[in-house]
């Protein structure tokens, strides 16, 4: 199982829309941290699929995208890809 396997299926199982959820919610998903670069680089969580953003394949093949990144309270908001 790769590192963001629980996100992409966590996400599948959501029934709403939006999500939102702390960084501190999304490491307890994957069981493990994430890297420093989350919580510094808006970049990290763009909605870009090649093979270095592996995080990006869990939510995009989930059919979810990151709607709104918010380092400072260090929060995530996935919504539903409905394109």
């Amino acid at each position: 199982m790769a590192k963001y396997d629980p996100l992409t299926a966590f996400l599948q199982r959501q029934e709403r829309d939006t999500v939102r959820m702390s960084f501190r919610r999304l490491e307890e998903i994957i069981a493990a941290s994430l890297p420093p670069t989350a919580r510094s680089d808006r970049t990290w969580w763009g909605n870009t699929l090649n093979r270095t953003r592996v995080q990006a394949h869990s939510w995009l093949s989930a059919g979810w995208k990151v709607d709104v990144i918010d380092l400072r309270r260090e929060l995530a908001t996935f919504i539903r890809d409905r394109s």
